[in-house]
């Protein structure tokens, strides 16, 4: 019988879930200028992803029905052989938050401009300089760390169940930990799941809710940015234990505006975007009490002034005897 035959099991294989080309990216333009912020936007996130020599950043504006589009997107030089790492980062976070107080521009807003709501820096890189610049800089700036099987240290993302002392807010796939040393809140973000949520947007068809778009420009301005959001492919495999996991796979090493892409919608996320609009509970008709009760014929149940007559002729414990007389057997033996 086959139970005392000995093999070796099967490996399992990896499939591969998601596929995108850079021309489907770059195809994804509107027609608005860059830098410029569509008229209906309800939040704007920006993150920026930290390397040794550049910082890459991105700005998502998001209109309802989690409508994205990237109105900005850079890298700013981080001089790293000059200053040194941690003092170069600096230098160049500061660099980006004097960018984002001046702001950018509204579409038909005659001259309005608009900050980002939240803007999330990976401090995976280099804590040193990413907690001291988010301390002084405000609750606006927060540092995250990506967490899922494909990241570089390789630590999977455990999902809080109830705030407490430590963890301080839980959102999609996100939550947000209580620094006490450092005196400062730290993201933790599933990395894996807002990978598989930025390609499944840029998958969707741009007249489709949660759709994301990008600023009009010549194709070939977008390639580069395009080539960094398809730096990764999403895998399934079966992992002993665990089950099913989803995992990503990279093809290039430059993939740093894929990281800050992911981490500008999780912002967004945390500043209300909602792809799925939660269902508002019906409210509820009020109770009614005994005397607000009628019968069909609209004669109330109980007729106030004549269980008052009652109890005054006969006293309390009387009435109270004819009351659940006259509700176990429907006879009123008073009159």
């Amino acid at each position: 019988m086959r139970q005392f035959v000995w093999c070796l099991p099967t490996a399992p294989r990896k499939m591969q879930t998601t596929q995108l080309d850079v021309a489907q990216i770059v195809n994804r333009m509107r027609k608005l200028p860059r830098r410029v912020v569509p008229a209906l936007t309800k939040q704007l996130s920006a993150a920026i992803d930290i390397g040794k020599f550049l910082a890459h950043w991105v700005l998502v504006a998001w209109e309802p029905h989690a409508v994205g589009h990237m109105v900005d997107y850079g890298r700013i030089e981080v001089a790293s052989d000059d200053l040194g790492v941690e003092q170069a980062v600096l230098v160049a976070l500061k660099h980006f938050q004097d960018h984002a107080q001046t702001g950018w521009p509204i579409d038909q807003a005659n001259g309005k401009i608009r900050q980002p709501d939240q803007v999330w820096i990976d401090a995976g890189y280099t804590t040193e300089s990413v907690y001291p610049f988010c301390r002084q800089a405000g609750n606006r700036f927060r540092p995250t760390v990506g967490r899922g099987a494909s990241q570089m240290r390789s630590q999977w993302y455990n999902r809080p169940t109830q705030t407490g002392s430590l963890v301080k807010h839980i959102g999609e796939e996100f939550h947000i930990n209580l620094l006490a040393n450092e005196r400062l809140y730290l993201v933790e973000v599933n990395a894996d799941h807002w990978k598989s949520w930025v390609h499944e947007r840029l998958r969707t068809p741009m007249d489709k809710p949660g759709a994301m778009t990008m600023y009009q420009a010549p194709p070939q301005e977008h390639i580069s940015f395009a080539r960094h959001l398809t730096a990764e492919y999403q895998t399934e495999e079966f992992v002993a234990g665990k089950g099913v996991q989803v995992k990503w796979e990279q093809l290039r090493k430059q993939n740093h505006w894929f990281d800050a892409l992911y981490n500008a919608c999780a912002a967004g996320s945390f500043c209300g975007v909602q792809l799925v609009e939660e269902a508002k509970p019906k409210p509820q008709k009020p109770r009614q009490t005994v005397y607000q009760m009628h019968r069909h014929d609209r004669s109330p149940w109980i007729d106030p002034a004549r269980s008052r007559r009652i109890r005054d002729r006969l006293g309390w414990r009387h009435c109270r005897s004819i009351q659940l007389n006259v509700t176990l057997h429907g006879k009123d033996t008073s009159s």
